[in-house]
């Protein structure tokens, strides 16, 4: 083989190994790059406060610390990417407890009902000594939880008839999330649960084949809910919350000054994301409502309590006491 190819061969090499493990060299200064993907898309607040994530997280860093955010899914799906991660890959995605439970079981927890109660619960519950330990354990599945603060909405009830209390919901067919924390907390909240893919809410609920669904405000808003259903149960049964999760492998990869200010600046993008949404969900009611929903008083502590078995159901019952007690509740 000629010299000049050998050379070329060992800079393709060398280019492909800097770009693996999200180190590179420029002007002598050691350079990172942090690709992150979402299944969102760009309008929504999550990729919005994420856009907040990368910009603030390159400027505190000089560019030492590059990061890149992909929408709709163009970095793959959520369970690819954590594979990528997992290998040591400068990737990282946006994610919820449902899919993290394949790891730590006892995550999903978070995903569970009346756990979180309001925003400011979001900071507490991630303050637990049960989050925390739980949060550390990941790295020896080769991942990191950057930050868990990223709010999505909470999750209400629209039917056809007003529902103030569970019994109001005896019979009533809810479209609800096919995870068994979805199915077992519509069950504990009254109703029947009934399985349906997302795009066929609409034309379930003009058909009657459910007489409701449990979603949060933009999901709603989206399929012109206010056609089909003439009633809100604001329930807030489920706050959606996710976080970014990256490689550990590349997280130990920066010196400790830099992944202060990752982890910094991901939280940040967490609460950016969570203004939006906030400030997104007053808007959508006022849509909502403006479209012929009438929003019902309902009895909320029925509704959490209810929906306490839940817990001992999953399995989760002796680590929510604890949660609870560590909470103040």
């Amino acid at each position: 083989m000629k010299k000049g190819v050998v050379l070329g061969v060992c800079l393709l090499l060398a280019a492909g190994m800097v770009f693996a493990g999200g180190g590179g060299e420029t002007g002598g200064q050691k350079k990172y790059l942090l690709k992150v993907g979402t299944v969102l898309t760009e309008n929504d607040p999550t990729y919005k406060g994420m856009v907040v994530f990368a910009e603030n997280t390159i400027r505190r860093t000089d560019g030492a610390v590059d990061v890149q955010i992909f929408a709709s899914a163009t970095l793959g799906a959520d369970e690819d990417v954590l594979e990528q991660a997992k290998i040591g890959t400068n990737v990282g995605v946006v994610t919820e407890a449902g899919r993290l439970s394949a790891y730590i079981p006892e995550f999903g927890i978070f995903g569970a009902p009346y756990l979180i109660r309001s925003i400011d619960d979001i900071g507490k519950v991630l303050a637990t000594s049960a989050y925390k330990g739980m949060a550390d354990q990941f790295e020896k599945f080769g991942l990191k939880i950057l930050s868990y603060n990223y709010f999505q909405g909470e999750r209400h009830l629209f039917t056809k008839e007003p529902a103030a209390k569970p019994a109001d919901l005896k019979g009533v067919r809810i479209r609800s999330m096919g995870s068994p924390v979805g199915m077992k907390t519509v069950e504990a909240m009254g109703a029947n649960p009934v399985v349906l893919p997302w795009s066929e809410a609409y034309q379930s609920l003009q058909q009657n084949v459910v007489d409701g669904v449990e979603v949060h405000y933009s999901a709603a808003v989206g399929i012109k809910i206010q056609e089909v259903t003439k009633y809100l149960s604001k329930t807030g049964q489920f706050y959606l919350i996710s976080g970014i999760v990256v490689s550990n492998e590349w997280y130990k990869s920066l010196p400790p000054d830099l992944q202060k200010i990752v982890s910094e600046e991901c939280y940040k993008g967490g609460e950016a994301a969570t203004k939006g949404v906030i400030d997104g969900d007053a808007a959508f009611e006022k849509q909502l409502t403006q479209g012929g929903i009438k929003i019902v008083d309902i009895d909320y502590n029925a509704f959490v309590q209810a929906t306490a078995k839940v817990y001992d159901e999953l399995g989760y019952g002796e680590l929510k006491r604890k949660i609870d007690a560590e909470l103040g509740r």
